[in-house]
């Protein structure tokens, strides 16, 4: 296919021309600057100019990311509006399918000039047949965009706003969301309309925040209530200048987020989202990572030590080989302290397939474990004598009984806790 792309260097553009040109497409990138990294035919294209737009002969679709961000209304509301007409009927003269990104927050009374915007636009293309996507919070891969803002916050601020009530976001990654607006341009199938590509459960703003410190930044930042009441009034009083100057438009159009039915959407086009935790890992996936803990979680349970990176290396070769490469859902705490995966067994877990994959794994675990010198020392006791064997034995009995116990006390809590950390991970 021959796709045209507006806004081909910016941060959703970046992402769904490197898609295309992985599935062979043809790519013609229009934006104010010729892309320097990408082996594509380049128009110049500027929101504030663009009045007559001829398409190159042969166009299958338009895909239409550009757009003004700005906080300073350096374009007219007007002049993006009438450039989006412009490139609608250019599209139109070449019959292609016309693909624009839209927002969640357009609508007829937003907050911001933004959402009002995207909203007349949304107009126009819907009576032209074309098709409008309305995406969730971009975020991942590079630091661009409102992400790279929000990413570079949190690492320079020690407190992070906690608004009150919590305004709720749904996720999206920057990946993910360029393969569903590939697959519209692709499916002949996809009826024109609006698609809403996002989280079907939103999250918390300030859960948003925080994954991004743990699993992109790998820090700790505490979080500072603020009142949304606060923010309107402030807002109220600066008035529309310093307002707009000051971003709290942006965060009352935060505050009044609608909640997107997404699924629907997301299941006519087949796209399965990665997780938030996963998609906010540098490389998109942090699959490796998560089994990397997993298996150090196991092996220091067993040798009641930290486990060497050659045994560490050989159960992540055996997880990739024979169980597929995923990682459990094992919450925080007992991967921190592995002490407490004495509490599982299989009856613990709500889903009986992943409670024998648990105890797989335990087994593999030992196995390796046994093969080592430090599970030779704790298993064989060798380098002890009789007296210090039979203690060991003794011991471990008492602590079997211990924790057998322990488990049927606290299994309801524990099985509370598998559950909630397989919601977000």
């Amino acid at each position: 296919m021959k796709i045209v792309v507006t806004g081909a260097t910016g941060y959703i553009g970046a992402s769904l021309i490197n898609k295309c040109r992985a599935r062979g497409h043809q790519i013609v990138a229009m934006s104010r600057r010729q892309p320097a990294d990408y082996a594509c035919s380049w128009l110049p294209f500027d929101l504030a100019e663009a009045e007559s737009i001829v398409l190159p002969a042969g166009t299958d679709a338009v895909v239409h990311l550009a757009a003004d961000t700005s906080t300073a209304n350096c374009i007219n509301e007007e002049r993006e509006f009438l450039s989006a007409q412009a490139l609608l009927s250019a599209a139109q003269e070449v019959s292609a399918k016309f693909i624009f990104i839209s927002s969640q927050t357009a609508r007829s009374d937003a907050p911001t000039a933004y959402g009002r915007t995207k909203w007349r636009i949304e107009q126009e293309v819907l009576s032209a047949g074309g098709w409008v996507v309305r995406p969730g919070q971009v975020y991942g891969g590079e630091l661009r965009g409102l992400f790279g803002t929000l990413v570079s916050a949190v690492r320079h601020l020690p407190l992070l706003p906690a608004f009150i009530p919590e305004p709720k976001i749904q996720p999206i990654h920057v990946d993910d969301l360029a393969e569903g607006l590939l697959r519209i341009a692709e499916r002949s199938d996809i009826t024109p309309g609006v698609y809403c590509l996002a989280a079907s459960a939103p999250v918390s703003f300030s859960k948003f925040l925080d994954t991004i410190a743990e699993s992109r930044l790998r820090c700790w930042r505490g979080f500072l209530p603020v009142p949304v009441l606060v923010i309107n009034a402030l807002a109220f009083i600066l008035g529309e200048k310093f307002r707009t100057r000051l971003s709290l438009e942006r965060l009352q159009s935060l505050f009044k987020l609608p909640v997107m039915e997404t699924q629907s959407d997301l299941n006519q086009l087949g796209l399965e989202l990665r997780s938030l935790r996963s998609g906010m890992h540098p490389s998109g996936n942090d699959r490796r990572r998560r089994l990397l803990r997993e298996g150090q979680a196991m092996l220091s349970y067993i040798l009641k030590e930290r486990s060497g990176s050659a045994v560490l290396r050989r159960y992540i070769r055996v997880i990739e080989q024979l169980r597929g490469g995923q990682a459990l859902d094992l919450p925080k705490l007992f991967l921190g302290y592995p002490i407490f995966l004495s509490l599982l067994d299989e009856s613990t877990w709500t889903n009986k397939i992943t409670g024998a994959e648990y105890l797989w794994r335990l087994d593999a675990a030992t196995v390796l474990a046994e093969a080592t010198p430090a599970g030779a020392y704790r298993f064989l006791g060798r380098g002890h004598g009789v007296l210090y064997s039979l203690f060991s034995m003794t011991h471990a009995v008492l602590c079997e009984v211990c924790w057998r116990i322990s488990r049927m006390l606290f299994s309801p809590l524990v099985r509370l806790t598998l559950s909630r950390e397989k919601g977000i991970l």
